[in-house]
C-alpha cells in the first residue's frame, strides 16, 4: 500500500484567466510534497470546493427530490430506483453517492489537518490560513450533513485517511449513532463560524452567514421526527435555529430578490450575484473545459431533437398534481415559473413550444434552457428565447444549483418560532415577506387555503418556494410526514382527470410502495462486505 494518500489538486495552466471555482482537480501530487505555499494551499482548497459537483451535478440537487410530493419520475422503466421506492442495499446510485461523499470528506480532512499541522505556510496571511481552515470545516459539516439525513448511522472519520498497512481499525470504523454525528457537525460549524469572513473572500466560497445559515438548517432537523432534540433536546435546537437566523439577517447584506423569477434567471444565465443564493454549487461550461452539471437538463422542461452546441433537456421528471393543484393562489408568481404545462421542439431551424395539456405530464420549469417568448405588453408572442448565456452545449449546462437561499432563512426561522411560541409576530412577519414578494396574498389568505393550520402553512410555503432545490424529502421527513405524503401523491395521480393507467400507472407507484423504511436508505452492499464493523440501518 502507498505510504501516502495521493490527494487531487487541481492543474492550472492560466490561472490569472479562471475565477477560484473554474479550478478543476485533475493532477495528483503526493501530500508530503504539498502544502509548502499558498499556491498549493490555494489549490487543494480548489479541489475540496470541487467536490461539491460530484455530489450535486445530480444527486442532491435531482435524484433525492424525484419521488416526493414535488416531483415524480417519467419513465416507467430505466434505472434510478431511488425515485420509485424500489430500491435496496444493492442499488448503484446509493453506492456512488456514498462513494463520492467519503471521497470528499477525505478530501477535506487532507485539508483541515495539513492546515491545522502547520503553523505558517509560505506567503499565507494568517487570516487566510484560518480562512481556509474555517471553510474546510463548514464543507465537512455540509458532507456529513447530507450522509446523516440519507443514512443516519455512518462512520464518522475526521481524520486524513494516509496510511492503512497494519491499521485495518482505520479503514474499518463502525456506525456512528446519528445524534453524536449531528454533535459533530455543529462542532465543525461553531468552530467555522470564529475563522471565516463576514462576506466570502470569493464569490462561491463559504461565509459567516453561510455557515449561520447551515447551522440553522442542521438544528432544525435535530429538532424533527427522527432526532427528536438528540443530545441537546427539541426547544434547545429550535431556539438555536432562531439564533443562527438572526445572526443572518441582523447582517443585513442578504435579502430577498424583487422578484422570484430573478433568482433563477441569474442561475440560468451565469449572473453571480449572491443576495439571494446565498451559496450555490457552480457548474461552468467554456471553451476547452466542460465542468457542466445537470440542472436544468434532468429537471428541466423537455426540449427534444437537437444536437451539438444547440440546449437540449432530456426532462426526466414530471410535476405532481399537487404542485399545480390548490397549492398557489391566483395570483402566485411562483406558479407560472415553477410549472411547465408546455415543453420544445426543434422544427425546421427553430424551436417550438408545445403545449402540454395532461395534467400529469408537465415539467419542472424553474431552470428552463428555453422559454416562450412575449411581446412588449408581456404576452405571448409564439416565439422561444434561449435563455443561457455562454458557451452552450447539448447534454450539460452551466446553470448553478443553490445550496443556502436567504428565503430559506426566513421560513426555517418561521417554522422555529411557531413550533416555539405559536403564531408570533416573528413567525407572520416572516412568511408574509415571502408571500408579499410573490404576490400571494395576505398572511390569512394563505391560512385560510391551509385550513388554518398555521403548520401546514408553512409546510405549504415552503413546497412553493424551494420546490426543486433538494429539500423536499428531508422536510417531509424531518416533519413525520413522508409515508402520508406519499400515498396521498398516488391518490392524486390516480384521481387525476388525465390519469390513463397504460400510461401514467408508474407514476402511482412511490407512494403505494411507500413505508417506515424509506425515511432512510440502506447502506451500500458495497460498503457492508468492505467494511466488518459497520452494520446495516434497524429499518433495513
Amino acid at each position: 500500500m502507498k505510504k501516502n494518500l495521493l490527494i487531487l489538486i487541481a492543474l492550472v495552466i492560466s490561472i490569472s484567466s479562471c475565477t477560484f471555482l473554474d479550478l478543476d482537480p485533475k493532477d495528483e501530487i503526493g501530500r508530503d510534497d504539498y502544502y509548502q505555499n499558498d499556491k498549493q494551499a490555494y489549490l487543494a482548497l480548489s479541489g475540496v470546493y470541487a467536490s461539491l459537483r460530484d455530489i450535486y451535478d445530480q444527486d442532491f440537487s435531482i435524484w433525492f427530490n424525484v419521488g416526493t410530493d414535488e416531483m415524480l419520475y417519467r419513465r416507467s422503466l430505466f434505472n434510478h430506483e431511488l425515485t420509485k421506492m424500489s430500491y435496496n442495499d444493492s442499488d448503484v446510485d446509493l453506492n456512488r453517492i456514498w462513494t463520492r461523499t467519503y471521497r470528499g470528506i477525505n478530501r477535506i480532512n487532507d485539508l483541515i489537518d495539513n492546515l491545522s499541522e502547520r503553523d505558517t505556510i509560505d506567503y499565507l496571511s494568517k487570516a487566510d490560513h484560518e480562512l481556509m481552515i474555517g471553510e474546510g470545516l463548514t464543507l465537512r459539516a455540509l458532507f456529513y450533513f447530507n450522509l446523516v439525513r440519507v443514512w443516519e448511522h455512518v462512520p464518522l472519520r475526521l481524520d486524513h485517511f494516509t496510511d492503512i498497512d497494519g491499521n485495518l481499525d482505520m479503514l474499518n470504523l463502525p456506525n456512528t449513532p446519528a445524534p453524536k454525528v449531528y454533535n459533530q457537525i455543529i462542532a465543525d460549524l461553531d468552530k467555522a463560524i470564529t475563522l471565516l469572513n463576514d462576506r466570502p473572500k470569493e464569490y462561491g466560497r463559504v461565509s459567516k452567514q453561510i455557515a449561520h445559515g447551515l447551522a440553522a438548517r442542521v438544528y432544525l432537523t435535530m429538532a424533527g421526527a427522527r432526532i427528536q432534540g438528540g443530545d441537546l433536546g427539541r426547544d434547545y435546537c429550535l431556539q438555536k435555529v432562531i439564533e443562527h437566523t438572526n445572526a443572518v439577517t441582523e447582517f443585513g447584506y442578504h435579502s430577498l430578490l424583487p422578484e422570484y423569477k430573478d433568482v433563477f434567471l441569474n442561475q440560468i444565465q451565469g449572473i453571480r450575484r449572491d443576495v439571494e443564493v446565498m451559496w450555490e454549487v457552480d457548474f461552468t461550461v467554456t471553451e476547452g473545459r466542460d465542468l457542466g452539471g445537470r440542472i436544468g437538463n434532468f429537471n428541466g422542461v423537455q426540449i427534444q431533437l437537437t444536437t451539438g452546441t444547440m440546449p437540449f433537456s432530456i426532462g426526466h421528471a414530471y410535476i405532481t398534481p399537487s404542485m399545480h393543484k390548490s397549492t398557489y393562489s391566483a395570483d402566485d408568481t411562483r406558479f407560472e415559473w415553477n410549472c411547465a404545462n408546455f415543453s420544445f421542439n426543434y422544427r425546421d431551424d427553430n424551436f417550438v413550444a408545445v403545449n402540454i395539456g395532461n395534467e400529469l405530464r408537465w415539467f419542472p420549469g424553474k431552470w428552463r434552457r428555453l422559454d416562450r417568448g412575449r411581446d412588449h405588453n408581456g404576452e405571448l408572442d409564439g416565439t422561444v428565447e434561449t435563455l443561457e448565456n455562454g458557451v452552450i452545449i447539448k447534454d450539460r449546462t452551466s446553470i448553478n444549483f443553490p445550496i443556502l437561499r436567504f428565503s430559506d432563512i426566513l421560513l426555517m426561522r418561521a417554522e422555529a418560532s411557531y413550533l416555539l411560541y405559536g403564531e408570533s409576530g416573528q413567525a407572520k412577519t416572516d412568511i408574509e415577506m415571502v408571500r408579499q414578494r410573490a404576490n400571494a396574498g395576505s398572511l390569512s389568505q394563505g391560512l385560510s387555503d391551509a385550513n388554518n393550520d398555521f403548520m401546514k402553512l408553512i409546510q405549504d410555503e415552503r413546497k412553493r418556494e424551494l420546490c426543486f432545490e433538494g429539500h423536499r424529502r428531508f422536510d417531509l421527513v424531518r416533519w413525520g410526514i413522508l409515508e402520508e405524503t406519499m400515498k396521498e401523491v398516488s391518490q392524486n395521480v390516480r384521481s387525476n382527470k388525465d390519469f390513463r393507467p397504460d400510461n401514467e400507472e408508474h407514476l402511482a407507484f412511490p407512494g403505494e410502495r411507500c413505508e417506515e423504511k424509506h425515511v432512510v436508505f440502506p447502506i451500500p452492499t458495497e460498503e457492508l462486505q468492505l467494511n466488518y464493523n459497520i452494520k446495516q440501518h434497524p429499518l433495513w
